[in-house]
């Protein structure tokens, strides 16, 4: 363990805020608390997987995919990743009325492993700044509530189709797997091993979630490997290889079970959507020449258009035609990362200075930045561009993050004010956006939470 990122204070106070937000996260999830059992749209597929799994094939049924679907040799598969249906059967053993109806409570319990990793890491990064505590508090307490409004958390949140849950089962996953990977390095003992066994099994459920977020912690655990003390090594090593590689090798199973490939690379042969199907033949579903152009489109500083009545920004599609880079003409990114999340913007970009400072950083903080900068650069080269992709950029930029509060010094110290007015920014024009979002350009949203979102709106508007 590297002694300069030894704990120096008290960390911040974080517990009371991040229960308060849980709680309007989850009014907001379910529109206010009414609708908890919803049909996502596709949500009923995972459910369908579950089935199959219990069969012992690797089927979904037609009618519960839809237009997702991959036709192998006859049969119905689908390409999302399989952990939500793995969550659905012990749901649907215990409750089976909720079949098909999961979605938001599953979103929730992944929103929360995401909330609760971010503020742990917090915690943890805060602990070894130069900071008052009144200082670490107020900056600790605004980075989570900024994180829950002035992230894509809050559009996946509000949006549980197939498409998202996935992703943000992923992204909490993945948040947990860099909050363990760091206490893995504070920790000794049995504390070692239990923080190895988190890494490893966050590690594993963010793989099966979405490929690209649990990649980089293949490309990790050498690194913790290579730090592990000699006492106790053999558990130590078991706890950290095991469910990851049993994630592993389910993964590679499914994909040849599904699409006869190791990688499952290539299930757009199969995919009923031929735009995007013959897109992907001839011009590859990543390319390195996508990148400045997404880089442009996510970082921009294009801002949404303004209304007067609530909730005041107008969300939209943009027009974005690269005939040979993209399958469409249009992005879905209705707003940039600068406004929805210039809080991370800016404090990853400091602690990139860290990280190439010779003494900003050790070897396994520039590693882990590189492996996770690695699904920076894969989500940039993908054929698509849209908000719920962003979700892909965060691992790095918060990573990035963590190593500037452990690490800024003085900067720190002077750009504290600058992080939480960036913070009250972005939950204002996030949280507007979004709302604009799912109850007008987003076609996934089912017409119930789009009337309740436009009631309360009406509402507002008379009373105002």
């Amino acid at each position: 363990m590297n002694p300069s990122r030894q704990p120096t204070g008290s960390g911040p106070r974080l517990l009371p805020v991040t229960l308060l937000v849980s709680g309007l996260l989850w009014l907001f999830t379910t529109t206010g608390g009414r609708q908890i059992f919803v049909k996502e749209v596709l949500g009923g597929a995972y459910d369908s997987q579950a089935e199959h799994f219990l069969r012992g094939d690797v089927d979904v049924d037609v009618d519960a995919i839809g237009h997702e679907a991959m036709i192998v040799n006859g049969k119905v598969r689908m390409y999302f990743g399989p952990f939500p249906a793995l969550v659905r059967i012990p749901l649907n053993l215990v409750y089976p009325a909720g079949h098909g109806k999961w979605s938001r409570i599953s979103g929730f319990c992944a929103g929360l492993i995401a909330l609760f990793a971010f503020a742990g890491l917090m915690r943890m990064a805060l602990r070894s700044s130069p900071l008052s505590s009144r200082a670490r508090n107020w900056l600790g307490n605004a980075c989570v509530v900024g994180f829950a409004f002035g992230s894509p958390l809050l559009f996946l949140l509000g949006n549980l189709s197939i498409y998202d849950e996935a992703i943000i089962w992923g992204l909490g996953l993945s948040f947990g797997a860099v909050f363990f990977a760091f206490c893995s390095r504070q920790a000794e003992g049995g504390g070692l091993t239990r923080a190895l066994l988190g890494f490893s099994l966050c590690a594993g459920g963010a793989l099966l979630s979405r490929v690209t977020f649990g990649a980089p912690f293949i490309l990790i655990t050498p690194l913790l490997a290579l730090g592990l003390p000699r006492t106790n090594r053999v558990a130590n090593l078991t706890a950290l290889v095991l469910p990851l590689s049993a994630a592993l090798i389910f993964y590679v199973w499914l994909n040849y079970a599904r699409f006869g490939s190791l990688t499952g690379a290539n299930y757009y042969d199969y995919y009923i959507n031929t735009v995007h199907a013959e897109f992907a033949h001839k011009f590859g579903v990543f390319s390195p020449r996508r990148i400045p152009y997404s880089f442009a489109d996510y970082f921009g500083v294009r801002f949404p258009s303004l209304e007067r009545e609530p909730p005041f920004l107008a969300a939209d599609r943009h027009f974005y035609d690269y005939p040979s880079l993209y399958s469409n003409d249009f992005s879905e990114v209705y707003l940039p990362l600068p406004w929805c999340s210039g809080w991370l913007v800016f404090g990853a970009i400091m602690g990139i200075t860290c990280l190439v400072r010779r003494d900003g950083a050790d070897a396994f903080e520039r590693g882990a930045a590189t492996a996770l900068f690695v699904q920076f650069l894969c989500i940039l080269s993908f054929f698509a561009l849209a908000q719920r992709y962003a979700a892909d950029l965060y691992p790095f930029l918060i990573f990035c993050v963590i190593i500037f509060l452990r690490s800024g010094g003085m900067a720190l110290v002077r750009s504290r004010h600058v992080i939480i007015g960036l913070v009250c920014l972005a939950i204002i024009v996030n949280s507007l956006a979004t709302v604009s979002w799912l109850i007008g350009p987003d076609q996934n949203v089912p017409s119930e939470t789009r009337a309740a979102w436009e009631r309360l709106l009406e509402r507002h508007s008379v009373e105002k």
